[in-house]
């Protein structure tokens, strides 16, 4: 299970930077520290390690994002925010890694869309739908809205190298881990606001 770990955060590292294509098996297996042979103990091919990286990354997300659905704002949003924010801050390659694929048109395009992306949209989308402040937006308005969630969400982290440069501090770092869950809560909070049970 550690080499096994210690293969996918490689990969995920290595793929993020340069894509399937672009990433070759020994460049991975020399980062995980062991040789190309041991790799293909654990995973049949490349792309075989490719996807279980993305698997591995977004099958978190999609479980935190149906807990907030069914939280709907409640005692514990704080607690799935904060989780959702961990798990991108201990993964920051998955995020860079689905805009490389997304840039590039890449061999997973239609996976990523149809398995995770989509999903996601799909749930948010119904989430707007089904809660207080659906009247706000628009049926036409609507994939432009989870498009916005889908990048504040995964934005800073596949961007920290480039709101460092321009800013001079590190999104990854704790203090702005905490911001960042700071906003999320209040841009979840405004999206999903609570009912009112005294509203007449």
């Amino acid at each position: 299970e550690v080499t096994e770990t210690r293969l996918l955060d490689a990969a995920a590292e290595q793929f993020a930077k340069r894509g399937l294509t672009g990433t070759r098996v020994r460049e991975i297996a020399l980062a995980a520290g062991v040789s190309p042979a041991t790799l293909y103990i654990y995973f049949r091919s490349k792309t075989a390690l490719y996807q279980a990286v993305l698997d591995r990354g977004l099958q978190p997300v999609a479980g935190i994002l149906d807990a907030i659905d069914r939280d709907r704002g409640g005692a514990d949003l704080a607690g799935l925010v904060e989780d959702l924010l961990r798990h991108l801050a201990a993964h920051p390659s998955l995020s860079r890694l689905i805009y490389v694929e997304a840039i590039s048109e890449g061999p997973f395009l239609a996976h990523l869309a149809r398995t995770w992306i989509g999903p996601l949209l799909e749930r948010m989308t119904e989430m707007v739908r089904n809660g207080p402040a659906a009247d706000e937006w628009p049926d036409e308005e609507l994939p432009l809205l989870t498009a916005s969630i889908l990048q504040v969400v995964f934005g800073p982290f596949a961007l920290a190298a480039l709101l460092q440069e321009t800013s001079g501090t590190d999104p990854l770092a704790p203090d702005a881990l905490q911001r960042q869950t700071r906003f999320l809560l209040d841009y979840f909070e405004h999206l999903f606001p609570q009912p009112n049970p005294g509203a007449a």
